[in-house]
């Protein structure tokens, strides 16, 4: 929220503005905003068998995305590392920090390990 605020007093001028105006960056951030709470709310209700039974698929799906921006992505500054959707850009490498450790927790998992009987040497 306080990053809203900052992005709006940063492009602030003497005009009055609505602080909703979604052409403007911080409308967009607002977007994002909204989104991500929606986001955070459906996967709060998502049981947890569901992320077992598909990290791998999950995490398959990322590296696809991983790929496929390198051949399709828009160039910002230099780098194809964003995917552009409309007026907004969505750069896949952040979700695959999410499937990365979620496939990783399921492979170890799988292993029988029990951190608690692991030795510092």
């Amino acid at each position: 929220m306080a990053g809203w605020l900052n992005i709006y007093a940063a492009v602030y001028n003497e005009e009055f503005q609505s602080i909703f105006d979604t052409t403007q960056l911080y409308g967009k951030q607002l977007i994002w905003i909204g989104t991500s709470v929606g986001l955070i709310v459906v996967l709060l209700f998502i049981d947890e068998r569901f992320f077992n039974t598909f990290a791998y698929v999950i995490y398959g799906v990322i590296i696809s995305l991983l790929v496929l921006v390198i051949l399709i992505g828009a160039e910002t500054k230099g780098a194809t590392s964003w995917f552009e959707i409309g007026g907004f850009k969505v750069q896949p490498s952040e979700f695959a920090k999410f499937a990365t450790a979620l496939a990783l927790s399921k492979y170890l998992s799988t292993l029988n390990i029990k951190m608690s009987d692991l030795k510092l040497r």
